[in-house]
């Protein structure tokens, strides 16, 4: 079943532009922009010279192919689309296709000619760090020695499943899985149905055809087209080289089930294209393995107007519980939004808070995150608490909330430099808090 709600997040070619302007320097956007520059030296120059391919493709589209002859490292030439809509200024959508793509796979993407040449490093099985590569799920292990703590099965009521063939421990990596389709977000808004329909078949058709069995025996929920079905009702989101949201369909992570009270989380490699599958939680032999497709800590009433988009009513234990019951699990959430208020008010200087104040609301909401078993909530709550002993000058207390949340925020969000600023201010205010009490 589907991660993202297409209608989320889009952008514009001028929105692409202004992001590229953000994020590189000016020489930089100029060489994306220059069909005559290769990638392969734009991404050594990047990225601190990391092995890239060794080809070196332009940033083609379907005219340029033709003249040149040239459209390595792709499979085939490729095949590009405008926007149906003249009034609107916006770039074309190209297919490409490589091979072979982590192990005996295939990749297609829909996507710019500019951010398809962006990303050609990615595609590098060397770019992929051991514990992703030699993980017994991975499709770079060898068929024969794959062994996942998973088996793919029949659920009673809910389709195809992924369970657990052994005891999975918390913060174990359950999957890592490789896209086998890319597609700009922009598409599903920007070109016309059928366009899009014969754009979306043939990426699939230009997969390996055990590839392709594999994408067409994946669920829909939507109705219409059934390419495009499939994707809507399975993609996840996420990002390429610079930050452009995208569709991800990642084949066996995609027959993750729904829970409200999900076991697992997942976490999305911009540089590896990867996804890795990880354990909130101990989990048993027999037990399915769920994700939750609408953001933690909702209450019943935005679960269920949430997983309107998937077309079914969840029946989980949280929204099967008795009707008292779910109105005392309402409250609580409600309860977590009004700490978190109360803390970011007396973080931002807008509350003066005691220091026993503090204390009070953080083992309250310590306590109804056990109880609503949202304790992931935890990364983005202590940063605040941290916020808050700062503000009334208990450093000591920040320090300890500033550590619990550095390690929550590494196990959810990763090691990857790209995801760590966040983490790397917060503590960057700590200390400098710390300097000036040490100089005064």
């Amino acid at each position: 079943m589907a991660f993202l709600n297409l209608h989320t997040t889009h952008m514009s070619w001028s929105a692409l532009l202004a992001c590229l302007t953000f994020f590189n320097p000016q020489s930089t956007l100029a060489q994306l922009l220059d069909p005559s520059t290769c990638s392969s030296n734009l991404h050594s120059s990047k990225l601190d010279g990391r092995r890239a391919l060794s080809t070196c493709p332009l940033p083609v589209d379907e005219d340029s192919a033709i003249d040149t002859g040239i459209w390595a490292p792709w499979k085939r030439r490729p095949y590009c689309v405008e926007p149906s809509q003249d009034d609107i200024p916006g770039p074309q959508f190209c297919l490409y296709t490589f091979e072979s793509f982590r192990g005996d796979r295939g990749l297609s993407i829909v996507t710019t000619p500019v951010l398809a040449a962006s990303m050609v490093e990615a595609l590098d099985d060397a770019v992929v760090p051991p514990k992703l590569r030699d993980h017994s799920s991975s499709s770079l292990v060898p068929e024969e020695q794959r062994n996942p703590a998973y088996v793919i099965k029949d659920i009673p009521g809910r389709g195809k499943g992924l369970v657990a063939k052994r005891p999975i421990r918390k913060w174990e990596v359950v999957l890592v899985d490789f896209p086998a389709m890319l597609t700009h977000v922009d598409v599903f808004d920007s070109v016309d149905s059928e366009t899009r329909g014969d754009l979306l078949e043939q990426a699939v058709q230009q997969l390996p055809n055990h590839q392709q069995d594999e994408v067409l025996s994946l669920a829909r929920s939507t109705g219409g087209e059934p390419i495009e079905d499939i994707l809507k009702t399975n993609i996840f989101g996420v990002e390429l080289d610079l930050e452009i949201p995208h569709s991800g369909l990642f084949p066996t992570a995609s027959r993750i089930n729904h829970n409200c009270s999900p076991n697992v989380f997942w976490r999305y490699s911009v540089r590896t294209l990867a996804i890795e599958v990880i354990a909130m939680r101990d989990i048993e032999t027999g037990e399915e393995i769920t994700q939750s497709y609408v953001p933690l800590g909702l209450s019943y009433e935005d679960r269920k107007k949430g997983l309107n988009n998937w077309g079914f009513a969840c029946k989980c234990s949280l929204c099967a519980a008795s009707k008292s019951s779910r109105a005392a699990s309402d409250h609580h959430r409600e309860r977590l939004r009004h700490i978190y208020h109360e803390l970011n008010e007396g973080a931002t200087g807008k509350a003066n808070h005691t220091v026993d104040a503090i204390k009070a609301l953080v083992e309250e909401m310590e306590s109804l995150m056990r109880e609503e078993n949202l304790e992931a909530q935890l990364l983005v709550y202590y940063g605040v608490v941290a916020r808050s002993y700062m503000r009334v000058g208990e450093l000591a207390r920040a320090r300890k909330y500033v550590d619990l949340c550095e390690d929550l925020w590494m196990r959810y969000a990763g090691d990857e430099e790209d995801y760590l600023a966040g983490m790397h201010q917060l503590r960057h205010e700590l200390e400098e808090r710390e300097r000036k009490v040490a100089i005064d």
